[in-house]
């Protein structure tokens, strides 16, 4: 029988230790992870000196968490609202991250059927080692040392939860599968959940000025008095704790609201759990010391849920995240494109940001207010925003210094006082300046001014988002009024708003297909949230809502369907092609003849060539021709591929993963990837005109490794990269300058790569030596 690994971890290991006996927390504090503004999750982190607790993990969550340090390995619980994708959207990247750090299992609370999600998902995980389980609601509480958290649940308008308890068993004979089924996911999707996180009183303190009056000596007594004893003293006078002790601590509980719709306010505002702690005086322990409001604006905004709020009483902190607050919630990316910006300033523009409230603009400003009073006369209501912390203990109060504050005149200032930076831009905008009439000639020479076709990359990382790179996402622009988007990982939807802002809309309208290479979870866990949002655009202009085509493996379907019937409705969002159905063996037959054409209308393309290539399972790569008589090939994942050389041939841009260094070759086989020199031979061997490197591993944040480039017609691809076809010969020009820009960092790596090439020769001289 196989041993059973020991968590490392050592807050676990001290906790098996004192057999679970650990002492009441003297830190709490409630973390907003994502405010909940337009791209962003709306998720919260309730810390304690002992274990963390997170409050909804929405697509972006785990890339917040890593870019500010949250330290998650104490994260084992996670608490779920409502079953909708903004809550659980970044639940797989997150126990991901978790798997990794030897965390040895997740514990998810919330309504039924929110695991099936995220367990239906681990499948496109490479490695879904994590293990997930389920507290269901009829368990009423979760208790551990820190708090007890309570369970108040309320339902959609017309479900009976007590007519379902009494007729379930009946009702389970009667029916046929296919009706039990759908009447169980009914049911699932007709709860919220509210939370009541009623922390427990902290060890009551000696007051040693007390202690020298009436005599008692530091040593033994002082703990027994602590432990509630009372003492005598060698006078013979007893000491009672009162005597000597701090004033025992009332905590306050916290709840955690999100009413998801209208459908749900009357259950909510007629629940007896909540009402408890309405209209309470300041001496009463159900008097909330924070409410934090999850609840959508359309909601929000309400007259009853206003007056609901009001309710509280004054002396109640209220804290909200939706639309209202801030959308900044990744200040590195900021400060990435910002930098490179210095190097061309439309090829990597700045990227836009859009504090919606009054509150987020005083976020960026040095005089910082910790409340408002907007939205609710009687009680105190704050924005929330990335990085704002509600100190409960030891003293109540919003805590602003980590707030996100964007200064990109510092971010420049810290770019250009690098080694050479200057120098090195000087030199770049002189070889801009020679290359700029060849470029305009190209540009009127080519289709449509030069400005399409255009790619714009929202990810280029690989496997879970980073700092600097999210996972894999490509815009390509074929004209004014029709887009495309190859491949579309968690967080996809985000870095569109960032990288559009108020153009996102017109993007999104303009989505004519949605192509998924394979299924892994970092290219296609962003696609629901991408089809919602473009729902949701076409309603804001008032236009008919026409399903995007979504061409991916026919093994998506699966996904997709279970999708549809747990989660919500969005079968009308999409027209599933399978890749497999128009591959050019399969065109003979007429159904998939008549797909094949769809695409090529809808896309405006004389050839649509959906290639096998080696990674995983139906992993596919993709050469395409415009009418206009350009050609793309985008490689998906995959080790060098012969069939994507033979497709490809005399393309006019290969995109192609370069997820390795070169000498990581063995691993990238391993892991059915290709390396930087790969990529690029395999472009040459194509006789493709230009080679755009992306899909790098998260270790390389900023600037990949590689050797030094001496072809004119290779890239590297970053976040947020803008450029047309007939720029594409500036991106080589760049090559000095990021690697002068991020000096350290590709210092840091090639260091590194110098080390492991090192042991790596040694191995092989003792290999052969042992030989001999």
């Amino acid at each position: 029988m196989k041993k059973q690994e020991r968590p490392y971890l050592r807050h676990i290991k001290y906790r098996e230790k004192v057999g679970g006996k650990l002492p009441v927390p003297s830190v709490i504090d409630v973390h907003v992870v994502g405010s909940g503004a337009r791209g962003a999750p709306r998720s919260l982190l309730l810390t304690t000196n002992h274990s963390k607790y997170l409050f909804n993990c929405g697509e972006g969550t785990q890339r917040i968490a890593s870019e500010f340090r949250m330290r998650l390995s104490k994260l084992e619980n996670i608490f779920i609202t409502h079953k909708s994708w903004d809550n659980i959207g970044g639940l797989l990247g997150m126990g991901l991250t978790l798997q990794v750090m030897k965390v040895p299992r997740l514990l998810i609370h919330g309504p039924p059927g929110v695991e099936s999600v995220i367990m239906m998902a681990k499948g496109f995980a490479e490695s879904p080692n994590i293990v997930l389980e389920k507290k269901e609601l009829d368990n009423g509480t979760f208790t551990d040392t820190s708090l007890q958290i309570d369970y108040v649940p309320f339902y959609k308008k017309g479900f009976n939860p007590e007519k379902r308890c009494l007729n379930q068993d009946e009702k389970a004979v009667e029916d046929s599968q296919v009706k039990k089924k759908q009447k169980l996911v009914s049911e699932e999707n007709a709860v919220a959940v509210a939370y009541i996180c009623k922390p427990f009183p902290t060890q009551r303190k000696i007051i040693l000025e007390k202690c020298v009056d009436l005599g008692v000596e530091v040593g033994p007594l002082f703990a027994k008095l602590k432990n509630g004893e009372s003492v005598t003293l060698q006078n013979g006078s007893v000491v009672h704790p009162d005597q000597v002790l701090s004033d025992p601590e009332t905590p306050s509980p916290i709840l955690i609201v999100e009413c998801p719709s209208e459908d749900y306010l009357d259950s909510m505002l007629a629940s007896p759990q909540l009402e408890t702690h309405q209209n309470c005086s300041d001496t009463d322990l159900n008097k909330p010391a924070l409410i934090v409001h999850m609840t959508p604006l359309q909601v929000y905004k309400r007259e009853e849920y206003q007056s609901w709020m009001k309710k509280f009483g004054p002396n109640v902190h209220h804290l909200v995240l939706n639309e209202l607050t801030s959308e900044i919630m990744l200040e590195g990316v900021y400060r990435y494109q910002t930098q490179l910006n210095l190097v061309h300033s439309t090829i990597f523009p700045t990227l836009a940001h859009h504090p919606h409230s009054s509150q987020s603009e005083q976020v960026q400003s040095n005089d910082m207010p910790a409340e408002t009073g907007a939205g609710c006369e009687t009680t105190s209501v704050v924005m929330g925003c990335t990085n704002l912390r509600y100190q409960y203990r030891p003293k109540k109060e919003f805590v602003w210094d980590q707030c996100i504050r964007l200064d990109p005149e510092a971010y420049i200032a810290e770019a250009l006082a690098q080694t050479d930076v200057k120098e090195v831009l000087d030199d770049l905008q002189q070889e801009l300046k020679a290359m700029h009439s060849s470029i305009q000639q190209a540009k009127s020479n080519s289709h449509r001014a030069g400005m399409y076709p255009r790619f714009v990359f929202l990810g280029t990382g690989s496997s879970v988002p980073s700092k600097g790179r999210n996972v894999s996402g490509l815009v390509v622009h074929l004209s004014d009024d029709a887009t495309v988007i190859l491949d579309c990982g968690e967080g996809t939807s985000g870095q569109l708003y960032r990288h559009y802002g108020n153009e996102a809309g017109h993007v999104l309208r303009t989505l004519k297909a949605v192509f998924v290479s394979h299924l892994h979870a970092d290219h296609h866990m962003g696609l629901f949230s991408l089809l919602r949002d473009r729902q949701a655009a076409l309603d804001a202009s008032k236009q008919e809502m026409t399903p995007t085509l979504l061409l991916a493996p026919i093994q998506l379907a699966r996904w997709l369907r279970f999708y549809d019937e747990h989660v919500e409705p969005i079968k009308s969002l999409f027209r599933h092609i399978p890749l497999q159905y128009v591959l050019s063996h399969m065109l003979e037959l007429p159904v998939n003849a008549n797909m094949y054409a769809d695409i090529l209308k809808e896309l405006s393309l004389s050839e649509f060539v959906p290639v096998e290539v080696e990674h995983c399972p139906n992993a596919f790569g993709l050469s395409m021709v415009h009418k206009d008589g350009w050609k793309l090939v985008f490689s998906g994942d995959t080790i060098p591929c012969e069939r994507l050389v033979n497709a490809g041939k005399d393309c006019d841009i290969l995109v192609h993963e370069a997820t390795h260094e070169d000498n990581l070759e063995e691993e990238a086989h391993q892991k059915r990837h290709s390396t930087t020199s790969q990529a690029i031979d395999i472009g040459q061997r194509m006789g493709a005109k230009f080679i755009l490197l992306n899909h790098f591993s998260q270790r390389y944040a900023k600037i990949p490794v590689f050797n030094d480039l001496q072809s004119t017609n290779v890239g590297i691809a970053f976040d947020n990269m803008s450029v047309s076809m007939c720029e594409l010969p500036l991106l080589p020009l760049f090559i000095p300058a990021l690697k002068a820009l991020f000096a350290e960092e590709h210092a840091d790596l090639e260091a590194i790569s110098i080390k492991r090439n090192r042991r790596k020769e040694l191995q092989e001289k003792l290999s052969a030596q042992i030989r001999s």
